[in-house]
């Protein structure tokens, strides 16, 4: 396909905008979850405590059976950093891989400064966002996120910019080793 780091770098914008939100509401409320069971203890009816073992309370189950998986909430930052270089990763490739013609190098740029302009707009409604108590609130703990977002354009500009670069000069490399006089510039049209 002609077009994939178009179509990589339109996934990678739309994934790192909402992906980070929606694990910033997912923390958040696993979070509010975790501080509200902890509020809640009882003893448990049990007639016989030698077959219990050391559960005693309501308190003690939970942290046999909730709070690890609370817990995993901890990873939550890490999995978006790591989705956040796993698409530039992505990008980096396809653009390496997918050049066949210098003409989308100039649709591509063309494109980059379009997709630029809409990370201004997504970058100034996160920074309306993050405004709000309440969201600041929420994404406090995605400091690597905030900052994503808040220089959002010129991320994907400069990443753009530079796997359209790296796209360009894979076309001008020589194709076959057999031609030693000249170079070989791009494949036989």
């Amino acid at each position: 396909m002609k077009f994939d780091n178009i179509i990589i770098l339109v996934i990678f914008l739309v994934v790192v905008s909402f992906g980070g939100l929606l694990a910033g509401m997912v923390y958040f409320n696993l979070t509010t979850l975790d501080s509200t069971l902890r509020t809640i203890n009882f003893d448990l009816p049990i007639q016989n405590n030698a077959s219990a073992g050391n559960l005693t309370d309501f308190q003690d189950i939970l942290s046999i059976v909730v709070y690890p998986i609370l817990g995993l909430k901890e990873s939550l930052p890490y999995l978006t950093y790591f989705m956040v270089f796993a698409f530039v990763i992505a990008l980096a490739i396809t653009a390496y891989l997918t050049s066949k013609n210098p003409v989308f190098f100039v649709v591509h740029l063309l494109f980059t400064f379009i997709i630029t302009y809409f990370c201004m707009l997504l970058s100034n409604m996160y920074k309306s966002l993050i405004s709000q108590p309440f969201i600041n609130q929420m994404m406090i703990n995605f400091t690597i996120y905030n900052k994503l977002m808040f220089y959002l354009p010129q991320i994907v500009f400069l990443t753009s910019l530079i796997f359209g670069v790296i796209s360009f000069i894979n076309i001008m490399k020589p194709q076959s080793s057999n031609v030693t006089g000249a170079l070989n510039y791009g494949g036989d049209y």
